[in-house]
């Protein structure tokens, strides 16, 4: 028997619905980048060329990607990149009602350049509240960011949804375009990956570079700095 619009209507009412342990993906866009990023380039190639070999994290040094170590942030040739990346993650955590008390802290921040088929495996980072990333220079086709659902027991048996009406609540993998000028910021430990850099320009012109960082909280009174983390926060950029 075909229900009525009244009784349809009538269980509408009743039903009610919490959204609990969200995942949230922050981003925006900075303005002025394309100076930003011009001025980047040269002194991340310099920096490629005084230490080729780098380090080895999620990178495919094997297909000529390249990850340099991890001190970005205490670069003064970066200050003006680290300061919009202050700016933003001050927001978020006040977006989400962190204790003033704490501040954020950055401890390290780094250049990822993968040139045509390179790519980054999926990883976490530990030791953060949060992570992100810049895009300094995206050909296209340079490879997508996606992050996957951290719900493992999630897939145990997934269900099969209309196409037309699917939200994105219920996706187990998002997908990012990488965009100059964007940042991204994410939970350090949503586990996620960068495809192959699969754009057709050939040389310098087809890399795909992009800015990685990591932040925690620190009491703001506290003076003392860890004898093996990098750190620093937004007043150390002041003259």
């Amino acid at each position: 028997m075909q229900r009525s619009s009244n009784e349809e209507s009538a269980q509408a009412k009743r039903m009610n619905k919490d959204l609990f342990f969200p995942t949230p993906i922050y981003f925006t866009d900075i303005q002025g980048f394309e100076a930003l990023n011009r001025s980047m380039k040269k002194h991340i190639y310099d920096w490629r060329a005084a230490d080729p070999y780098g380090t080895m994290r999620s990178n495919m040094a094997q297909l000529g990607a390249w990850h340099s170590p991890t001190d970005m942030h205490v670069r003064a040739e970066y200050n003006p990149l680290t300061a919009e990346i202050f700016e933003f993650v001050h927001g978020i955590y006040n977006e989400l009602g962190y204790d003033n008390d704490f501040e954020p802290v950055c401890d390290s921040m780094w250049v990822n350049i993968n040139p045509r088929y390179a790519y980054n495996r999926e990883h976490t980072h530990p030791h953060a509240l949060w992570s992100g990333v810049y895009y300094v220079q995206t050909p296209e086709n340079c490879g997508l960011l996606y992050f996957l659902d951290p719900r493992a027991q999630a897939q145990a048996l997934p269900p099969y949804y209309d196409a037309q009406r699917r939200r994105a609540e219920s996706w187990h993998e998002v997908h990012y375009q990488p965009q100059e000028g964007r940042m991204i910021v994410f939970p350090a430990w949503l586990t996620h990956a960068v495809q192959p850099n699969l754009s057709a320009l050939e040389g310098p012109e087809g890399d795909r570079i992009s800015v990685s960082f990591n932040f925690y909280q620190r009491r703001r009174e506290e003076h003392s700095r860890s004898s093996y983390r990098r750190e620093i926060v937004r007043a150390d950029l002041d003259p």
